[in-house]
């Protein structure tokens, strides 16, 4: 009898753990240290000072209409990812470049998508002749982490480590209207500071 009800309490503490972990977001749980090197985490670190130096050169941009698009990209109001929030499907995005002459560049609209591949959430920019696919990583409630890598139309896409030379890190946010925000700090082409804006 004994044994019959420690079986019995086993399989309901297996059927609860399978609960919460089924309830949680699916960003990745990787080992990220494993995956990063010395300069991607120094990059990370500097993050905000990364971002507050772009935006400063920014504003010595004349297209107002740019600076328009980045300001209330930028200011809005941050949401956690911790609430069941799940952003796969297809989505518009586009990128805004900073940092380089001119100063800033509101590019059109490209497809992106994201998706669950069952080993965590998946970011893919599926059009354009610039490319990307990677994923993403908790950093803290309202912030993930994403480890990419570029590639281009006519390529297969890349996992980040497959081509040092093609890595991607950015800092992904949820924003109250419904967008998402995706901020590389580091990017190997063009700028200083990107920008990839998701909208619905």
């Amino acid at each position: 009898m004994a044994k019959m009800f420690k079986h019995l309490f086993l399989i309901r503490w297996a059927m609860i753990v399978m609960g919460l972990s089924m309830a949680q977001p699916a960003w990745s749980d990787g080992d990220i240290v494993r995956l990063m090197s010395e300069t991607d985490t120094r990059i990370l670190d500097e993050f905000e000072a990364r971002r507050a130096a772009a935006l400063a050169r920014v504003h010595q941009a004349v297209d107002s209409a740019a600076t328009a698009a980045l300001d209330q990209l930028v200011s809005a109001q941050t949401l956690p990812f911790d609430d069941g929030y799940d952003p796969s499907g297809d989505w518009r995005c586009r990128y805004l470049k900073l940092g380089d002459d001119p100063a800033l560049v509101v590019y059109d609209w490209f497809s992106c998508r994201i998706f669950d591949d069952g080993a965590g959430w998946v970011i893919w920019k599926t059009t354009g002749s610039q490319r990307s696919m990677g994923r993403l990583y908790r950093l803290t409630a309202e912030r993930l982490l994403y480890l990419g890598a570029l590639h281009y139309a006519g390529e297969p896409p890349l996992w980040f480590g497959q081509d040092p030379a093609r890595n991607q890190l950015a800092v992904l946010t949820r924003l109250h209207d419904g967008r998402l925000r995706l901020e590389f700090p580091a990017p190997a082409l063009e700028s200083d500071f990107d920008i990839l804006e998701f909208a619905p």
